[in-house]
């Protein structure tokens, strides 16, 4: 059992919407969004049925163009594969639960998500490498990433430079390995940045 206190987790980031992801499982996910008056979220679909609480403030959703304004103490259902994108009219924070998935294609005909095997890339390369797979991805794409040791550095910096773009899902975590699905949920707002590979300082070396 988990508890969590809304209000106290509320923490806007001024450059862009901080999404904090509290519970990431397999055919649920929960997250609180926190955007700055003015702060917008892309277009996207998402596979699972969305469920969004305003916490606090005013937003504006756009549901395969069609706008519905979202304030505090209201609620709304978004269904599985709507287009949709928020505005921000004033600083908010949204509860977002996502639960189930689409039923458009049983699991057993699912096609299989690439894996890349990280464990035998050179450590300089790793980053670049996951961030080219991951921009290559369409909306609702996925890929494994395996390695031998938790990635949270490369999980941060993907939660820094694609804000609100990716989902990180564990399939297997640890002792010896470790297998996470990186499916991309949202396009790119605006052109992106690129990955510089990552340097090694003598006698120390990437922990990714």
């Amino acid at each position: 059992m988990q508890k969590y206190n809304l209000q106290e987790l509320i923490e806007y980031n001024d450059s862009r919407f901080n999404p904090k992801v509290l519970v990431n499982e397999p055919g649920y996910r929960m997250v609180l969004l926190n955007l700055r008056k003015g702060q917008s979220v892309p277009e996207h679909a998402n596979q699972a049925v969305v469920t969004v609480y305003a916490i606090t403030g005013h937003i504006t959703f756009y549901e395969n163009g069609n706008p519905i304004d979202l304030r505090a103490g209201e609620v709304v259902r978004i269904d599985a594969g709507a287009q949709h994108h928020l505005e921000a009219l004033e600083d908010s924070a949204l509860y977002v639960l996502a639960a189930g998935q689409s039923a458009a294609k049983p699991a057993a005909e699912a096609p299989q998500a690439e894996e890349l095997d990280l464990r035998d890339v050179p450590r300089p390369l790793r980053h670049s490498l996951v961030f080219q797979k991951l921009d290559a991805l369409t909306t609702g794409g996925s890929f494994i990433v395996v390695n031998d040791h938790d990635p949270v550095p490369l999980s941060m910096q993907i939660d820094s430079m694609r804000p609100g773009q990716a989902a990180w899902e564990y399939i297997k975590r640890g002792p010896d390995i470790f297998r996470i699905r990186i499916r991309r949920v949202a396009p790119a707002a605006a052109p992106e940045a690129s990955v510089p590979a990552q340097p090694q300082v003598a006698g120390k070396m990437s922990t990714t």
